[in-house]
């Protein structure tokens, strides 16, 4: 999918003629959607408002830092470096920078950080300099070309090949993450796309050892407590699942689990204590789980792999699994983490339809549930 897809490019340029010419180019020879500001004031806006629609940015060494300014790339690339770090570290992702210009290599080189860039290091070995000419040409291959047009075409060759986010948001699981924005406006939070990211990227780009990745086991636990949550605000699940904890909603996944895809017990003062504290104070108004058999037993198994019995009672903890100790047995793999990932996308798949499917449009309510006590939360 991401072959058919316009890579999106932020470029600070403001010489007119240029910015005529170059993306028509961008757009032939490497399927580059560039989209021109005049200033980085004017890119810091874009950067604010969409960080992550970016996959690169190219800059022209001699342009304007704020709308008005002149160009000078002493002063616009000295203040345009460490704010695009800034960026990165607080937005969680660098995004790919590039230098295109047509000022001299001596004029720009000490301007530039002599860092080593990962997305374009082997540029640097074959010419060693760290931007593209806008009308130099360069023997690459068999041929002679424009600078800027092998630019726009390692550009392409990054994003396709290298990031691996873009790819797994694009093509690989372009279908959950499709999902997920639609669920963004019913007001899922947004972090879950992060969390979903870094547990799905090692496992089809191996950029993590089993170690590093069983560490992630808290991601999982954090996105289904922010698919509950959405779930309480959106009235399928009931309140009674969360509890006040230092002035946060602190989520029971196991309770949430026995209201999604559990029977309630046919005798409550025989059933178990915490069946019995769940089941004593909702009454599920359908007369079956919401989520099909497949998922019910999944997400029951996958609350117990996480610790679902935290926040409940003693007797479900000490039954619950200790994750350490499973480890140990398994030689510290990752398939267990693997395959509850995989049950999240289809969870997530599920929430959607069953939305679709089941939201009045007019009331906003779904009528699923019936607090049968006064409390409307869990009593730690």
């Amino acid at each position: 999918m991401y072959e058919q897809e316009y890579i999106q490019v932020l470029w600070v340029e403001n010489d007119p003629k240029i910015i005529s010419a170059y993306p028509r180019e961008a757009e032939m020879f490497a399927n580059l959607q560039l989209t021109p500001v005049s200033s980085w004031e004017e890119a810091k806006s874009l950067l604010e408002k969409e960080y992550n629609k970016w996959q690169a940015i190219i800059l022209d060494a001699k342009c304007q830092y704020a709308k008005n300014d002149a160009d000078l790339a002493a002063r616009f690339l000295s203040r345009v470096f460490p704010e695009l770090e800034r960026y990165a570290n607080r937005k969680g992702r660098t995004i790919p920078w590039y230098v295109l210009s047509g000022e001299g290599e001596e004029d720009i080189r000490e301007l530039i950080p002599i860092t080593r860039l990962d997305w374009d290091a082997d540029w640097d070995e074959k010419v060693n300099r760290p931007f593209y000419s806008k009308n130099g040409k360069v023997i690459w291959g068999d041929s002679e070309r424009y600078e800027r047009r092998v630019l726009f075409e390692r550009i392409r060759t990054y994003v396709i090949h290298y990031d691996y986010e873009f790819r797994l948001k694009n093509d690989i699981c372009s279908d959950v993450f499709s999902v997920l924005r639609g669920l963004f406006d019913v007001g899922l939070d947004p972090m879950i796309e992060g969390f979903l990211v870094s547990l799905l990227e090692p496992i089809y780009f191996n950029t993590a050892t089993a170690e590093d990745y069983n560490h992630l086991y808290i991601d999982f636990r954090k996105s289904l407590e922010i698919i509950f949550r959405n779930m309480v605000s959106n009235g399928i699940l009931p309140p009674i699942v969360l509890s006040k904890s230092k002035n946060k909603d602190e989520v029971n996944l196991s309770w949430s689990s026995k209201f999604l895809g559990s029977e309630p017990p046919k005798n409550i003062k025989e059933a178990k204590d915490d069946d019995r504290k769940f089941w004593g104070q909702v009454k599920r108004n359908i007369a079956t789980p919401l989520l099909p058999r497949q998922l019910a037993e999944w997400l029951r198994s996958a609350v117990f792999q996480v610790g679902g019995a935290a926040h409940t009672s003693e007797m479900e903890e000490q039954k619950c699994m200790n994750l350490e100790k499973y480890l140990e047995h398994v030689n510290q793999s990752p398939y267990m983490l693997r395959s509850l990932t995989f049950g999240l996308c289809d969870l997530i798949i599920w929430y959607n339809n069953f939305l679709k499917e089941n939201i009045d449009k007019d009331t906003k309510s779904l009528n699923l549930w019936t607090l049968t006590k006064q409390e409307n939360s869990v009593k730690q």
